[in-house]
């Protein structure tokens, strides 16, 4: 009984597969499932490992230190600016584009403070709509004073002439009891700001 059982169990693939060579088309239907399924185990393999060895090296560079954003927005810096798209920079503080404010705005002064600033910068003053106020230019080591809306709320743009990067900050006159704004360029703060690109300067 057990040579029997013994004998049909070695005659099994044979039966089975017998019908599989006996037809050209069905043959070749086999070996292309057969080496698609050889193609599937190989890649299900090599993407394993992939994962394993990704899981293995991302501790090492998990951590990011907090000066990573200045970092990677110094990327961006274009480098010195020689001049304003082909004009010379002044050589004194002043607008560069003045806001139109209706006649009989009530405004209040802001003092925009580079005095401790070893390079010139432009200003760029925003509402929250993205509208452009004001362009403002001040060399190195000094200030200027604007005129703005009390109780508006804006974003001001800074750019360093000499390395190119830019800045932005959100800014309330309201805010400003002493009427001046310090251009720290800090990322802690009353006055943060924050690293951009020269596009979304």
């Amino acid at each position: 009984m057990l040579l029997r059982v013994a004998s049909w169990l070695f005659q099994l693939p044979g039966r089975l597969l017998a019908p599989i060579f006996r037809n050209r088309l069905t043959l070749l239907i086999f070996f292309m499932l057969v080496a698609a399924g050889v193609l599937l185990a190989k890649r299900h393999w090599s993407e394993g490992v992939q994962e394993e060895s990704f899981t293995l090296a991302a501790p090492q560079n998990y951590v990011i230190q907090r000066e990573a954003p200045l970092r990677e927005s110094r990327q961006h810096c274009v480098g010195p600016l020689s001049d304003n798209q082909g004009s010379p920079w002044p050589t004194s503080a002043g607008y560069l584009h003045e806001p139109d404010w209706q006649a009989g705005s009530k405004l209040q002064t802001l003092a925009l403070d580079n005095q401790h600033n070893e390079f010139a910068v432009l200003v760029k003053l925003e509402n929250t709509s993205k509208q452009l106020l004001a362009e403002v230019f001040l060399p190195a080591a000094s200030s200027f004073n604007i005129k703005l809306e009390p109780n508006g709320r804006y974003v001001m743009k800074v750019k360093n002439i000499h390395s190119g990067c830019s800045f932005r900050t959100a800014l309330s006159v309201a805010d400003r009891p002493d009427g001046r704004l310090p251009l720290t360029f800090s990322e802690e703060g009353p006055e943060q700001y924050h690293p951009i690109s020269d596009r979304d300067f």
